[in-house]
């Protein structure tokens, strides 16, 4: 190829290039768009206890709501995120994915998910390159917005900001006041009685 064809080829890259960043700035400001009046996108494939109806609108799945409501119930009555793991694998359940395999990462998440009160934090991630589709954690670099009653919940709110203290507060006492971590049994069923035994 010579000097010249290489040139036009460059500049046919160049405004493909340029298109790209232009469609994905659209989608970018119809998404913000969509958030700020409210509309709340997830992928419900992927999601324990909800589904879409015909309009596209959360709605509870009753089969795994229950699995929710268990993985709730029972890290309030004190047990650990591997045990609710191992107990769930052995009863065969399966995860939102489809999978045997349940990580205690996941539990947390589930746990921390606001969607389960009805509530929607949107855009907690965001692009941060339009060709490589990269996607980061937003820590505040792009606006977030909280949708109150957004759709109907499977845990209550009052639920929830128990197990919200229940996780700081197990956190607090696995770590320690003086910074050495230690090692906690959350077999009891309240998670206030927790025996710990200190790591040299």
């Amino acid at each position: 190829m010579d000097s010249k064809g290489e040139i036009i080829l460059t500049i046919m890259a160049s405004l493909a290039q340029q298109e790209s960043q232009s469609l994905s700035q659209n989608v970018k400001l119809g998404i913000q768009y969509r958030y700020q009046q409210g509309e709340v996108q997830v992928n419900h494939n992927r999601f324990l206890g909800y589904t879409k109806d015909e309009d596209k609108r959360l709605v509870i799945d009753p089969e795994g709501a229950e699995i929710v409501k268990r993985i709730y119930r029972e890290y309030l009555e004190g047990a650990s995120l591997l045990h609710i793991a191992r107990g769930l694998e052995a009863d065969g359940t399966l995860t939102a994915a489809g999978k045997e395999k349940w990580r205690p990462e996941t539990l947390k998440k589930i746990l921390q998910n606001e969607k389960y009160i009805g509530d929607a934090l949107l855009q907690k991630t965001y692009t941060v390159d339009f060709l490589s589709k990269k996607r980061v954690k937003n820590n505040g670099i792009v606006p977030q917005y909280y949708v109150e009653n957004s759709h109907e919940p499977i845990i209550s709110r009052d639920l929830f900001m128990q197990i919200q203290e229940g996780l700081v507060r197990r956190t607090n006492i696995r770590n320690g006041k003086n910074g050495k971590r230690r090692v906690c049994s959350s077999k009891y069923v309240l998670p206030s009685i927790v025996y710990c035994r200190q790591q040299l």
